[in-house]
């Protein structure tokens, strides 16, 4: 679903190079209500590309705009912190009438009110507020304040329960007289329309609510993205002079023939009968044509979609996935995203209670490579998967944590609700089942359920 109204050829300059600043100070000692209240300003800026010479030659204000930007817009978002000893409702007043509207809405005698509770699906933590969403003139029409908000919301609503938004005009003209009741209840039910495209749902007296620990939220996020991915590759097209349609198929460069011993050689993955299996995103035999589908409805360079194939074609039932992980790091997000979860899957989509219940019935699944931020609970923090499968996800890296699946069961600590995994993704990837161990995993699986 894209939310644009123009089209790209219209766009200032390639949205994909857009860069979020994020910014927020405050005192080594907090004082008044600095400890209750935290204010981040995220400016969206378009810089100059360094390798790009512009026609007649650049000038000095092109070196300012390579090494600051011109600012497209910007987002002004408030994190109300919970149990500071400070009435939150009162801090809310004091800074402005739209946080006060938002905070008597929420909260109760200064605590979430019980609509608020039997709304969100775990009401504990800080609440975080969208207050204002604005893009210059270029930019608007193409529907990137929804893929903004998504992205600051993102990176801020950690410790979060929810995000708080009340939909109105941002910007007024001189005279506010001019604008009739008909003209501000228009614009906040367009504005209403925005975010519900990334996760918000109509609660009380105009405000909305996001609830951060469902899935929908990440995946409309997700949405948003490939809006934006679209959007890029229309541009481009445009620039090129050429129709703004997917590319032919890419296939993998076919590996050497190499022989291979004996020993070593593993059953060919059946490509056509893969789509016969559950689409449940465990089975080894559906990354590559998973991989192919999001490649060939991308705006990624040809170049890198060939080599992300190649290299996915690379894993094996032992390989490190963090070594070929190396080698597409320096691809574009999306692309990267789409190649981690080709190769691994979250941890809640696959039922590790029967094996926890039961070690013994691990199997060949024993030796599964798991993967996370924070396994062994070393660190300050939860663990989270790799991928997409949360709002926390980490990218694949040299820290990223490995262990066999046998390994992770005997982790005590791990699985303890207070422990290092994290309630939205189970806190862990796990590398795509090969055909005996997917096998063996859906036996398990139903034995259990007769």
């Amino acid at each position: 679903m894209s939310l644009a109204r123009r089209p790209a050829s219209e766009l200032p300059s390639d949205p994909a190079q857009l860069r979020l600043v994020y910014s927020h100070g405050h005192p080594a000692v907090p004082y008044e209500d600095e400890d209750t209240l935290e204010h981040w300003h995220v400016s969206i800026r378009a810089y100059h590309d360094q390798e790009e010479e512009c026609a007649g030659g650049c000038t000095d204000r092109c070196q300012q705009l390579i090494e600051n930007g011109n600012e497209a817009g910007w987002l002004r978002l408030w994190r109300l912190r919970d149990y500071t000893g400070a009435d939150r409702w009162m801090v809310a007043d004091a800074q402005s009438g739209d946080l006060e509207s938002i905070a008597a809405t929420v909260l109760d005698d200064g605590e979430y009110s019980d609509a608020f509770q039997e709304t969100i699906d775990c009401p504990v933590g800080d609440l975080l507020i969208l207050d204002r969403v604005f893009l210059a003139r270029p930019w608007r029409g193409f529907g990137l304040g929804p893929v903004f908000a998504a992205e600051t919301i993102r990176c801020l609503s950690g410790g979060c329960c929810a995000v708080a938004a009340e939909p109105g005009m941002a910007e007024w003209p001189e005279n506010r007289d001019e604008v009739s009741d008909v003209d501000r209840a228009t614009a906040k039910v367009k504005i209403a329309a925005l975010w519900e495209s990334i996760g918000f749902h109509a609660f009380h007296s105009g405000v909305q609510l996001l609830d951060t620990s469902l899935q929908e939220p990440i995946d409309l996020h997700r949405a948003r993205r490939k809006d934006l991915e679209d959007l890029s590759a229309a541009y481009r097209a445009h620039l090129e002079g050429r129709p703004a349609l997917p590319e032919p198929t890419v296939t993998p460069p076919a590996p050497p023939a190499t022989p291979v011993p004996a020993a070593n050689r593993r059953r060919p993955a059946p490509a056509l009968e893969a789509e016969a299996e559950p689409r449940d995103g465990l089975a080894a035999a559906a990354s590559l044509s998973d991989l192919q589908r999001e490649c060939e409805s991308s705006g990624w360079s040809r170049s890198d979609r060939v080599t992300a194939l190649a290299v996915a074609a690379q894993a094996t039932r032992d390989t490190d996935l963090r070594h070929l992980a190396a080698q597409v790091k320096h691809m574009h997000f999306g692309l990267r995203d789409a190649w981690t979860d080709a190769l691994t899957f979250p941890g809640c989509h696959f039922n590790v209670h029967l094996f926890r219940e039961n070690p013994a019935a691990l199997g060949p699944l024993a030796d599964l490579w798991i993967y996370g931020s924070n396994l062994g609970g070393l660190y300050q923090g939860r663990s989270h998967l790799v991928g997409r499968g949360c709002q926390y996800a980490r990218p694949f890296t040299p820290d990223t944590e490995r262990m066999p699946l046998a390994d992770l069961l005997d982790l005590t600590s791990f699985w303890e609700w207070n422990g290092p995994s994290c309630s939205f993704c189970h806190g862990w990837s796990g590398q795509r089942l090969t055909p005996d161990q997917y096998t063996h995993y859906l036996t398990v699986l139903a034995g259990h359920s007769r």
